[in-house]
Parts: structure tokens; sequence; C-alpha cells
């Protein structure tokens, strides 16, 4: 799933223009637009060992709607979310220049900060469409002196549907996409040291469970 953050950010920001064309945002009126909400999940990291990729996803976020456009309401939102301890998978041209087996590694925790939407009530049901994206700032430990650690920026997206069940708490089912790519171990011939460039991208599906404060 290779996309540039340049190219996440131009999209997300052409969604939200198109859901409120023809709107001029406004300052949200509610007393308590600050909300706590928190989502746990199955999660699946591409590139891994056997199930290492498998993981429970524990996510915590503070948000606040800041604007209503239209059916709209806009505002933003800081998460930190679990990582994971995984084995890579390494390909078999790099099995030869690697004397070290199995490749364990661990993923930091992961911040993220992102634009959110959320719908009005669809049609005559008591569901609302959410709508997230932005960017997570991510740290992968490689645990083999010779190779580097690596941190990156990537795009994340989280889409699907919520269900008020008071008038101040409502569950949400999303999808979690952050965006990575193939890990490419490689072996400098010159200096003998391994190297990896990318963090693999995360596929998860979270319930979440929002409070506004």
């Amino acid at each position: 799933m290779n996309m540039t953050l340049q190219s996440v950010t131009i999209a997300i920001l052409l969604s939200f223009n198109a859901m409120a064309d023809g709107y001029s945002p406004e300052l949200t009126s509610l007393d308590q637009p600050w909300s706590i909400t928190a989502s746990f999940g199955i999660g699946k990291y591409p590139h891994t060992y056997s199930k290492d990729g498998q993981t429970a996803i524990g996510r915590l976020a503070l948000g606040n709607e800041m604007m209503l456009t239209g059916n709209y309401a806009l505002g933003i939102e800081f998460g930190l979310q679990n990582g994971n301890h995984m084995r890579v998978e390494i390909p078999k041209q790099t099995l030869g220049g690697i004397e070290w087996l199995p490749v364990h590694t661990t993923i930091g925790p992961t911040l993220d900060l992102l634009m959110t939407a959320k719908s009005d009530p669809l049609g005559n049901s008591g569901f609302f469409a959410q709508l997230k994206g932005g960017v997570a700032y991510r740290y992968w430990q490689i645990k083999h002196e010779p190779v580097n650690d690596l941190s990156q920026l990537a795009g994340e997206i989280q889409a699907g549907f919520g269900y008020p069940i008071s008038a101040l708490a409502n569950l949400s089912v999303l999808y979690q996409g952050i965006f990575g790519s193939t890990p490419n171990f490689s072996m400098n011939a010159f200096t003998k040291k391994d190297h990896v460039s990318n963090i693999p991208p995360l596929h998860a599906v979270l319930l979440g469970f929002s409070v506004n404060l």
C-alpha cells in the first residue's frame, strides 16, 4: 500500500471539501465539543513471520468537534496506540547475507493526528458515518545492533459507522489503515551492515466507545 504523505493529505482535504461543498463552515455550538474515545480491535502487519503480525489493538484518543458544515461536523483528534513485537519475513534472496535469524523487531506506540468528519444520522436510522485522516508517527526497533532503527511519518485513514447510545456517548466500528511498505532488508557489501528502509503497513478493525466531556 504505497502512497506518499502528500498524496494522502491532498486526498483528505479534497474529500472534506467535497462533503462541505455549498456550505459555509460555522463554529460548533455544542456545549461539550471535547470527547475521549477508547478503541479496541484486531490488526494485521504484512511482511511478518508466521502469525506474529496479528495483534490486539488498543487506542486512546482526545478529540474536538470545531466546525459544522452542512450535514457534517468537522474536528481534530490526537491519539495514542499500542505497538507490537514481531519477527519479520525475510526474502530468500536476502537470507544468504544475514547470519542472524529470526529477525526480532518491536514497533513502538503510535502517535497520530487526524482530521475528523462525522455525518448527521443516515436516513431514518440512528447510524452516522465517520471519516478520519491524517498522519501517524511510528518507531521501529530492530533487535540486532548492526541494523538501523527506523522512525517514519505515515498517512493514516479511519472510516466506518457509529451509533449514539446516549446524548453524550456513542459506539463506532471503523477500519483503520496506516500506510507503509515492504521493509526491504539489505546488506552493504563493504560495511557488512544490514539496513531496513520501510515500516510495514497496518490494517485493523476497531470498536470504539466515545464520551463527550
